[in-house]
């Protein structure tokens, strides 16, 4: 999958350890749909960057989610944007691709085999204005836990080792 998507941009690698059940949950978008999601690093004319709190993450994220089929990853990046902060943000450059790799977690949380592949693009973003209470956000009432701006990165970022480089 290297190369697939933006081939100039900084690439990370990252193995995803999850149990059967949830990565069954995402075979059909790996296999079947695009094995791709967008974010953006979106901030403001202050220079606050906007993150928002979810059901599944450690901690805070950026705003993202699955490019559906047909869909362009920045177009996918500026709809989960809008969904998930309210905010009508210009997506930019890619700032990192994460070539992903989902594998099984066994009985001990070692690793088995490589279940399938995907890429995590993280865009440049740029929005102003008020960020809506979670109960105004999301597709479901209960998707976003909170959304915020932030003067500096928070120390409970879902991921921060290895997106706070491109942050």
């Amino acid at each position: 999958m290297t190369g697939r998507f933006a081939p100039d941009a900084p690439r990370e690698q990252q193995t995803i350890r999850l149990p059967e059940a949830r990565l069954a949950s995402f075979r059909e978008w790996a296999e079947d749909g695009t094995a791709l999601a967008a974010a953006a690093r979106v901030c403001d004319s202050e220079g606050r960057i906007a993150l928002v709190r979810n059901q599944w993450s450690r901690g805070w994220i950026l705003p993202g989610g699955a490019v559906e089929p047909g869909e362009r990853a920045p177009e996918a990046a500026r709809r989960e944007v809008r969904e998930e902060t309210g905010l009508d943000a210009t997506i930019g450059e890619v700032l990192v691709v994460v070539e992903q790799t989902y594998v099984p977690e066994t009985g001990d949380g070692t690793a088995g085999e490589t279940a399938f592949s995907a890429q995590y693009v993280v865009y440049a973003g740029r929005a102003d204005g008020e960020i809506p209470s979670a109960e105004r956000l999301g597709l479901t009432a209960d998707e976003i836990t909170a959304a915020r701006w932030f003067e500096t990165l928070p120390r409970r970022l879902h991921d921060g080792d290895l997106l706070e480089p491109y942050l």
